[in-house]
């Protein structure tokens, strides 16, 4: 690490918080290095690299304070890191703080299996580390006089045991192909690229290594694999096992979840991020294509798109494989393979056939023995029922059709119950012979308590992909107690959070809980509790009002691809809105008594021009503008400081706003997320009013240059993350030492 010379006290040590660490540790990967000699060089490229690549890294950025032996700090920094690497360089045996760290490390791997050195010789060969030849034997030599041959002597042998070890040597190898190979066998190590399996995999080898034989990577050509079948058939698990077998053999690799959830220019932004690691810069469509054409030609890469229901999204995504490098695969997962197969061949009849270069691969229920095996891991935690229960389990097994989804959801909801509660879901599965996973699941859903169906509800009709903590704000105000709620919904397998804290529910649970809703009035859409059909949405906002019979709707989607106008009076039969997700609509009109009950306002593609009157109702609690051109001297942006109750403000992708000046009347305001506001060179000290906010966000808004002092005032923040920006010297002014901070 750094040289013994004289070093100041303050010291910011900088970690990529950020990323998610190997689970166990705090740290992936602790680097060791002399700063004069690697600072700037190597060890600044390398720990770029690891960053870029996902990896949790522990380096300081400034000296350490003088003394006899390395502090507590850095000690529990080598305990609490996966991975030591230790850069050899010329000086690193003068240093006393880096020989104490080697051998730190060493006590660690004898200690635990679980640490392990990869060892880097900058300048220097393993014979020097072995204390052969070269400086390293003088340096030690120096150590003796002033530590003692005791101590010299356990250096000694810490740095004859990483030198014997396998590790990577930058003398004849062109430094960026070195960093490159070895960030590539680190990521594979650390499984950082790798995508998160179920826990109880059963019967997907035999797949994987149908689909593996169909991408032949002995070819040159680029290939389409189309994995597809019903929903809830394991076709996302099948690509995910593939994925992580192959992606070490490609250049670079992306995996583009749910496509059918987001729009293609979002889609093309996590494409570019993934190949090129840099937030690219485009608005539309015809612009990433452009991108996409030209990163992509010379590239060996290995792309998974997970859930395609229009060649629209696989042409401007791939362009069917033309803007691709030799030897390029891409893994495609659908429901329809006739509507894919008939659009890239433009032909009209009902026969799928694929071109040259796709290759079909069907995924259909799993066999009845591997389908018992996955219920009674999830019913009994065991591979096989009891022999008690082998009866029963099998003849519930034989109603999912071997769907894994109805299995899991069966099986945990099963566990643990009597056996008058196992007859009688056998009961209710044998009524109609061609039951649907739907019904399956339905039986998890009817034992849900009240609060937990209505948490459900909502994340079927639209808080599906959401970051779950802003769920939460409104749930709790709403009474519906968000953290039991979510974890019986996670109990009986109708729902997962992701590692970044978003609600992912299955597709197929999510059709079952909107045929819920619909079935509350199939007749009257103005009498069910949501609506997601902005053309059923429109029909319930112009009809008639009724003022003996208003609206029962509580929440509403409305999406346009062009701008729609809607008045405060055709809102006004909805008394009962709770939450509100429109995009592209213009407001007009005075909202005085209209939006009482509204807590959740999510509005994309917000219009410039504002005329609405008393539009934000004070008892808000979570607002997100995104996709929109909104100026600093919005007129919106007044009005909003009358949600006095406002807990969650997100702004994402608002290009022309270059400053928040009204952020000082937020005073209950708790999480700030700024993301990809190209403009934003400031946020006003006004920010240090803001006494409860505790999470503090912002992402790729390049031309932020500081933070203004007043940060320093928010005594509540817990975590601050900054990314995709270069921002001067913060630390001086950070808040308590509780806060997380992502550089």
């Amino acid at each position: 690490m750094p040289s013994d010379r004289s070093r100041p006290q303050m010291r910011i040590a900088k970690i990529s918080a950020h990323v998610a660490p190997t689970s166990g540790y705090k740290y992936d990967v602790f680097l060791s290095f002399r700063g004069p000699d690697t600072r700037r060089t190597v060890a600044d490229v390398l720990y770029e690299s690891l960053v870029d690549a996902g990896i949790s890294v522990y380096r300081d950025t400034e000296e350490l304070t003088v003394g006899e032996s390395i502090g507590p700090e850095l000690v529990h920094a080598i305990n609490d890191s996966r991975i030591h690497m230790p850069i050899f360089s010329e000086g690193y045996a003068s240093s006393s703080w880096c020989l104490q760290e080697l051998a730190h490390m060493v006590k660690c791997r004898s200690e635990s299996a679980g640490h392990e050195i990869v060892p880097l010789f900058y300048g220097v060969s393993p014979s020097d580390v072995r204390l052969r030849t070269g400086s390293y034997s003088e340096a030690l030599l120096k150590h003796e006089r002033r530590y003692g041959e005791e101590t010299v002597r356990e250096w000694k042998e810490a740095l004859r045991e990483v030198a014997d070890l396998k590790g990577w040597d930058a003398r004849n190898t062109a430094l960026g192909k070195l960093i490159k190979d070895l960030v590539r066998e680190l990521s594979i190590k650390l499984k950082k690229r790798q995508k998160v399996l179920p826990d109880h995999l059963v019967g997907i080898y035999d797949r994987v290594r149908d689909v593996m034989q169909m991408l032949d990577f002995g070819s040159l050509d680029i290939r389409f694999v189309v994995v597809h079948g019903m929903g809830g058939i394991g076709k996302t698990t099948l690509a995910k096992a593939v994925f992580n077998e192959i992606f070490p053999l490609f250049d670079c690799c992306s995996f583009l979840s749910d496509i059918q959830d987001n729009d293609i220019v979002t889609l093309q932004k996590r494409l570019l991020s993934d190949i090129l690691k840099r937030y690219p810069d485009f608005h539309d469509a015809d612009g990433g294509v452009n991108i996409l054409r030209e990163r992509l030609r010379n590239k060996n890469v290995l792309i998974v798109l997970d859930n395609v229901d229009k060649i629209e999204q696989l042409r401007e995504l791939t362009g069917n494989g033309d803007w691709l490098g030799p030897g390029s695969r891409i893994i495609v997962t659908t429901r329809n393979l006739g509507l894919l197969a008939r659009e890239v061949m433009g032909q009209q009849d009902d026969v799928p056939f694929l071109p040259k270069n796709y290759y079909a691969y069907e995924m259909t229920g799993m066999n009845p023995w591997h389908a018992l095996q996955l219920f009674s891991k999830h019913a009994f935690g065991e591979t096989l029922p009891p022999d008690d229960l082998e009866t029963i389990s099998s003849e519930i097994v034989a109603t999912t059709r071997g769907n894994p989804l109805a299995l899991e959801g069966l099986g945990s909801f099963l566990r643990g119950e009597s056996l008058k509660i196992w007859a009688e879901t056998l009961e209710r599965a044998t009524k109609v012979p061609d039951r649907r996973v739907q019904e399956n699941l339905r039986i998890s859903y009817e034992a849900l308590s009240f609060e937990e169906k209505q948490i459900f509800l909502d994340i079927a009709c639209f808080f599906n992909g959401i970051e779950s903590t802003a769920a939460a704000y409104v749930w709790k105000d709403w009474g519906l107690f968000p953290e039991s709620g979510l974890a019986a919904l996670m109990n009986r397998s109708l729902l997962k959070i992701d590692h970044h804290g978003r609600l992912q529910m299955h597709d197929q649970i999510r059709d079952l809980g909107r045929e819920i809703v619909r079935e509350e009035n199939y007749l009257n859409a103005g009498s069910r509790s949501r609506l997601w059909d902005s053309n059923e949405c429109l029909r319930v906002l112009r009809e008639p009002i009724d003022y003996q019979r208003k609206s029962t709707v509580e929440s509403l989607r409305l999406q346009f691809p062009e701008v729609q106008t809607l008045s405060s009076q055709e809102f006004a039969a909805l008394p009962k809105l709770r939450s509100l997700h429109v995009e592209r609509v213009k407001f007009t009109g005075d909202y005085k008594n209209v939006f009482r009950e509204l807590r959740w306002l999510s509005w994309d593609h917000c219009p410039a021009d504002f005329d609405a009157t008393n539009f934000f109702p004070s008892d808000l609690v979570v607002l997100k503008i995104s996709c929109s051109e909104l100026r600093d001297d919005w007129p919106g942006w007044h009005q909003i400081t009358k949600s006095s109750k406002l807990k969650v403000l997100e702004l994402e992708e608002c290009s022309r706003l270059t400053r928040l000046p009204f952020l000082s009347a937020l005073s209950s305001l708790e999480r700030l997320i700024v993301r990809n506001c190209q403009s934003l060179v400031e946020l006003d000290e006004s920010i240090g009013k803001l006494v409860q906010l505790n999470y503090l966000e912002i992402d790729g808004c390049k031309s932020l240059r500081e933070l203004p002092e007043e940060v320093a005032c928010l005594k509540a923040l817990k975590e601050l993350i900054i990314r995709g920006t270069v921002l001067g010297p913060v630390g001086s002014y950070l808040p308590p030492r509780s806060v997380i901070c992502s550089l």
